[in-house]
């Protein structure tokens, strides 16, 4: 009946109504928690922000005061040099002045200051992470300047010191200079000429060149960078029978050298005489990485790609351990603190660390590359720097497992590229045929130098990103401020970090 459809009608209407209401109270509920959810989150990056905040202000006045000091002791000093110069007859003031040449140009300071305020920038987003990294206790711990003992007053937080020396090394150098080229090769028709390792020996004199040619080149720094030309012959050559994939210098015996083939075979030579020594033939595959323990001079390791680590002694004709790894070994280091302790990279992604009195377990492995690590140095006694195939460099510490620092720019998803260190300071390959280096405190490089493409007759009308070259070995020349790196072509540069002009930091 028609009442009966009314009634029927009139609870559909307040079912519908209740409906409604019910979805905006579900809606509107959901909508809340978002925006509560937000703003606790913004509350807390808010409060984040303003110990940031509060922290850079503490600083910013911790600088101005040494600022302060430092500007006063050098007004006194400038005063007290005049007052010197004013005693002394004009005579003596002009031979001081051609002595001591012209005086500082304010212009060449300026430009200086200029040159490492644009770098800084460049740098800012990355600069920015390790200022917060390095300041990350005073962030949590963080103290008023009402609450700040007068010891602590007086002197800069450890902190601020560490990240005002990472801004002092980085703008340190302003460029990579060439100082000499070689070529690996002398047979101009030889397709095949990729260096594999470059080595200088213990006094930084002589440095061995060695690659798919099979030949070990040793060269004499001093002659190679005093020559005009850029026809340079080695001291002295030697000759394996198979391709060369890495050499290693002995610490104490300056003329001895060991290699690694593609035959799995490691051999010792006697570089005065150009003759092997020991020949130690135990590897089942190809032998990528060799390297001698600078703590007991007659300790050699290898690894391969028989999944094995080798342990020699130049007093035995047999290995004398062998470590068992899971997947294939691509490179071996000693820590160079340690005749006890190894790292080695493979292909499991890993790097593992190693004391080599229990073998039955690693201290240490070091997870994070995606790919096979290629390489493994160390910067010190507990950092180690990692290269993988998958375009990284990673900084770990022997004490966590944890990756302290990726490094990233370079292109490398196929070749061995190289990898070297010189304390806080990184150089690798790349396979667009440039070498980049990097500072340890930062996660992109400071420099990069571009080798110029090589080109057959045949290939003359190629372009540059067409031509398959990289950058396949680098080194250090200790000490010093020179890295060498030689190309899949063989060609060899050797290079140094310019230091800026001098002027005001």
């Amino acid at each position: 009946s028609l009442p009966d459809v009314n009634v029927i009608l009139e609870v559909l209407t307040q079912r519908k109504h209740i409906l409604e209401a019910e979805t905006c109270v579900a809606q509107n509920r959901l909508l809340h928690q978002f925006l509560e959810h937000l703003l606790n989150q913004k509350k807390t990056q808010l409060t984040l922000l303003a110990r940031e905040v509060d922290l850079i202000e503490r600083d910013i006045k911790d600088v101005e005061v040494i600022l302060k000091d430092a500007d006063a002791r050098r007004s006194e000093l400038e005063d007290k040099c005049k007052a010197v110069e004013n005693d002394l007859n004009q005579e003596m003031k002009d031979e001081e002045e051609s002595f001591n040449g012209s005086k500082k140009n304010p212009e060449n300071a300026m430009n200086t200051m200029s040159l490492c305020r644009k770098r800084m920038h460049a740098h800012f987003d990355d600069f920015v992470q390790c200022y917060l990294s390095v300041r990350a206790a005073d962030l949590l711990f963080s103290k008023s300047d009402s609450t700040k003992t007068a010891a602590e007053s007086t002197s800069t937080p450890s902190g601020l010191d560490v990240f005002r020396e990472n801004l002092v090394k980085f703008s340190r150098y302003s460029t990579l200079r060439p100082l000499a080229t070689l070529n690996y090769s002398s047979d101009i028709f030889n397709n095949s000429t990729i260096v594999s390792s470059i080595e200088f020996d213990k006094d930084n004199e002589l440095f061995a060149i060695a690659g798919v040619t099979k030949r070990i080149k040793v060269f004499d720094y001093a002659s190679v960078i005093r020559d005009v030309v850029d026809i340079h012959y080695p001291s002295i050559e030697m000759i394996s029978s198979s391709k060369i994939s890495c050499v290693s210098w002995n610490s104490y015996h300056k003329s001895t050298l060991a290699s690694s083939d593609y035959e799995g075979s490691v051999t010792v030579w006697d570089v005065s005489t150009g003759q092997r020594t020991k020949t130690f033939q135990e590897h089942e595959k190809r032998c990528w990485s060799v390297d001698f323990n600078d703590v007991d001079t007659r300790l050699i390791a290898s690894g391969s790609d028989d999944a094995r680590v080798k342990l020699w002694s130049l007093n035995m004709e047999h290995s004398v351990a062998s470590l068992e790894a899971k997947a294939n070994v691509c490179c071996v280091k000693f820590n160079p603190r340690s005749s006890c302790h190894l790292a080695f990279g493979s292909a499991d992604h890993c790097v593992h660390y190693y004391d080599l009195r229990n073998m039955k377990e690693a201290l240490c492995v070091f997870k994070g590359h995606r790919k096979a690590v290629s390489y493994v140095k160390f910067l010190n006694r507990e950092d180690i720097v990692s290269a993988s195939t998958d375009s990284q460099l990673k900084l770990w510490n022997i004490n966590s497992s944890h990756c302290l620092r990726s490094f990233v720019g370079h292109i490398n998803e196929k070749n061995f590229v190289g990898l070297a260190t010189n304390g806080d300071y990184v150089a690798c390959g790349s396979e667009n045929n440039s070498l980049f280096v990097y500072y340890k405190g930062l996660s992109k490089q400071i420099f990069s130098f571009k080798f110029d493409a090589v080109r057959s007759v045949l290939e003359k009308d190629k372009k540059d990103e067409d031509v398959n070259e990289f950058v396949s070995a680098v080194c250090w020349r200790q000490h010093s401020n020179v890295v060498v790196a030689a190309n899949s072509q063989g060609i060899i540069k050797i290079l140094e970090l310019e230091k800026k002009k001098k002027g005001p930091p």
